[in-house]
């Protein structure tokens, strides 16, 4: 709000000139000149001398409560701003892959609201390389996901191990392998679901495709009737109405049998063990907000730790 105002309002309060310039750190020939400007450029008396001071006048009482309004919409208004700044600094753009969003990102998230009441947070979840895109295009300040084999060294990016992984079989109850020992060879005649496949426009990010190309050869997944969706509950519903073959981390199996989804019981490993871990731009991992949402995750992975060895 205006300055001369403020002041015309500690006058208009106080009724004392000379008590109001004490108040606003003011000599007192100042703020009588500013009052005197300030009824000049209005065109109107603004106060009536007296023995004790001064009273307002006519003009002077309705500019007061005007001001008095000013002044509570003023204050309103930076108020408003100073939280939509808060709301901006403290904005976060996290990604996660599906298993990570139920294993302990959801509770994250939950914890930094409780930090954070004002912030903006933005969840993207689906495949790591799509997630890695949008990490690198500035879209993500960071995602959870399996650590990415093959990565461009050049893509100025960290990752921050937080346990080791396996991918289990999941099958609905009622699938013919479901009640016995399984080889791999066994899953051989039966579909693959895949859960949030790699797409072709975001292998860019992969400086070396060779180990991602051998993986799909093992798995003859080259040669295999293939489901593919970014939906893990549309994969979910395709495995419980086919005898299709899910591969998911282990870690979701208990959250699986809630949806008449079990794990085989394999005599040998059928799928990857890698690293599940933070990614993020190097150069940003001192931001504060990062710093917190980094915080907050170890604190969920370690309440969780029997169920990620």
């Amino acid at each position: 709000m205006d300055k001369i105002l403020q002041q015309f309002l500690e006058v208009a309060s106080l009724q004392n000139v000379s008590h109001a310039a004490k108040k606003l750190f003011l000599s007192q020939p100042t703020l009588t000149h500013n009052m005197k400007k300030l009824e000049e450029s209005l065109g109107v008396q603004l106060f009536v001398r007296t023995s004790n001071g001064i009273r307002l006048t006519e003009f002077g009482e309705v500019l007061r409560d005007q001001a008095r309004v000013m002044q509570r919409v003023y204050d309103s208004t930076l108020l408003k701003i100073e939280q939509l700044k808060a709301r901006h600094e403290r904005e976060l753009k996290i990604g996660t892959g599906h298993a990570w969003w139920f294993l302990f990102l959801s509770d994250t998230i939950c914890d930094y609201r409780q930090v954070h009441p004002g912030a903006n947070i933005h969840i993207d979840v689906g495949n790591h390389l799509r997630l890695m895109a949008l990490l690198l295009s500035g879209d993500l300040d960071l995602f959870v996901g399996h650590e990415i084999i093959g990565l461009n060294k050049r893509a100025g990016v960290s990752f921050i191990p937080l346990f080791l992984t396996q991918d289990w079989v999941y099958v609905r109850k009622e699938h013919p392998l479901a009640t016995r020992v399984c080889s791999n060879q066994d899953l051989e005649n039966y579909p693959i679901i895949e859960v949030t496949p790699d797409e072709h426009r975001h292998q860019f990010v992969v400086e070396d495709l060779q180990p991602k190309k051998l993986e799909r050869e093992q798995l003859k997944l080259t040669e295999k009737i293939l489901y593919r969706s970014n939906s893990l509950f549309t994969c979910m519903d395709i495995a419980n109405r086919s005898n299709g073959i899910l591969l998911f981390p282990k870690h979701m199996a208990a959250y699986f049998k809630r949806f008449n989804l079990v794990n085989l019981q394999m005599s040998e490993e059928y799928q990857r063990k890698g690293n599940v871990g933070i990614y993020l731009i190097r150069e940003r991992q001192h931001d504060l907000h990062i710093q917190d949402i980094q915080e907050i995750i170890r604190r969920n992975v370690d309440k969780i730790g029997a169920n990620v060895e």
